[in-house]
């Protein structure tokens, strides 16, 4: 990762005087590049006019070859969505019905007469995700028969009872896969094939397969000690139709014009799929909104590969973002998904910052005194001082050192990309904080 900084990037975007969108969703990509080492494809569309359609890094970095808009990328998750369509096309056939009882297809699962159709695809049917229970990573490169991966996380205590909670998880999109296939007579991938993918010219998406030879196919690679590696792999039998796909973001955004007609579904299973239930999940997707502007979204994650689709149907924005370097900030957070918001803001006029790389200066001490103190937003921040050093305490956890790179903006020294802006009145008085947090700032009173 080069260890830079770019001058343009030193100033949040909500201050360039011009809005001109491409260049301000490239300057911020070209950054998420250079300093997060970002690598992967991205559009954005606004009323069907391209905002930004760019690749950035590596496709294939032991033969140098470079990502194109057109590369093939695994994306996980987002293969969650496009089995809810099949699911819902059977039901608009009569050949299957919502409420029909996971024990009618699978007459020996655990308390099967207790989950639904629906249960299985917005999240709420409490079955445990394979991908969580103990010992599935000794298991993830094997390929085992359908009645064998069904019977790992067979009969294992449910989360909770059926109906009654969310939690996301990757058994129940796995099972609908199999109901597919009963149903129909097909094979998960010629189902898809068939009845979307076929349909909608989606001639560069498929269920992937390590056998299969795809022109433009990426890699994907992880992060080991700040340094990229291979990816590990997995056996693509247990993603299956919970998230074995890959696909381009040209083609993924012909999947989000379908989704505004009834070439692939009906309004009614439309509607079905669009409604928020538990956890503001729909079926294969989250219903939300940012800054009351509606939003439908997904993520998606596989060894090397991260994506995050976001659609706002009633601006007409689409944004997907697949990065084939899986890297992750403060250990949890993946880069993909905390970027994407970031376009989404910028589209929208939200204040964002723009990453680059943050060097300690040298202040003076005396400055350090006005900034200590408490300070809330829902949540309460408090600021100390320490052997002329200012830190960020919360009780029951290590006190963080905040540094500074300026006289009144301190970054966490945890790289967590974290930085605190105080922000002073006339007579120089605190009269609040910036937390900053991955690019997003949210205002803190103090108290």
């Amino acid at each position: 990762m080069k260890k830079y900084i770019i001058l343009l990037l030193l100033f949040p975007l909500a201050a360039t005087a011009q809005k001109n969108y491409a260049q301000l969703l490239e300057q911020y990509m070209q950054a998420q590049n250079q300093v997060k080492g970002f690598t992967g494809t991205v559009l954005v569309m606004k009323q069907n006019k391209v905002l930004l359609r760019k690749a950035y890094g590596m496709a294939d970095r032991e033969w140098n070859i470079l990502n194109t808009p057109e590369t093939k990328m695994e994306i996980g998750s987002l293969t969650k969505q496009f089995t809810a369509a099949c699911i819902l096309q059977l039901v608009e056939q009569g050949k299957l019905n919502l409420d029909d009882k996971l024990s009618k297809f699978f007459p020996s699962f655990y308390k099967g007469d207790s989950v639904t159709i629906h249960m299985l695809l917005n999240h709420t049917s409490g079955i445990p995700s394979f991908t969580g229970l103990p010992g599935f990573d000794k298991i993830d490169k094997l390929t085992w028969s359908r009645d064998s991966m069904i019977a790992f996380f067979n009969n294992k205590p449910y989360d909770f009872s059926p109906g009654t909670n969310f939690k996301y998880d990757n058994s129940g999109p796995f099972l609908l896969g199999f109901i597919i296939e009963k149903i129909s007579g097909l094979t998960y991938e010629t189902f898809l094939q068939k009845n979307i993918l076929d349909k909608l010219g989606m001639t560069n998406t498929g269920v992937n397969s390590w056998d299969k030879i795809l022109s433009l196919r990426a890699k994907g690679y992880e992060m080991v000690k700040n340094k990229p590696v291979n990816a590990s792999y997995i056996a693509l039998e247990w993603p299956f139709s919970s998230g074995a796909m890959y696909s381009t973001v040209d083609d993924l955004y012909k999947w989000d014009r379908a989704l505004y007609g009834n070439t692939i579904l009906t309004a009614g299973s439309l509607q079905k799929m669009f409604t928020p239930g538990k956890g503001n999940y729909g079926y294969g997707f989250f219903i939300d909104s940012l800054e009351k502007h509606p939003r439908i979204w997904h993520t998606g994650g596989i060894p090397g590969f991260n994506s995050h689709l976001t659609r706002f149907p009633k601006d007409d924005v689409f944004i997907i973002v697949i990065g084939n370097t899986a890297i992750t900030q403060n250990n949890t957070l993946r880069v993909v998904n905390t970027l994407t918001e970031g376009l989404e803001n910028i589209v929208f006029d939200i204040p964002v910052e723009v990453p680059y790389v943050h060097k300690e200066v040298a202040i003076n001490p005396s400055l350090l005194d006005k900034y200590v103190g408490k300070y809330n937003a829902g949540l309460t921040l408090e600021v100390i001082k320490k052997d002329n050093k200012l830190y960020r305490h919360r009780d029951g956890s290590a006190d963080i050192e905040l540094k500074p790179e300026s006289n009144t903006k301190f970054f966490y020294a945890d790289d967590s990309n974290r930085q605190l802006e105080f922000e002073l009145d006339a007579a120089g008085k605190v009269v609040k904080i910036w937390f900053i947090n991955n690019e997003q700032r949210g205002e803190m009173k103090k108290i």
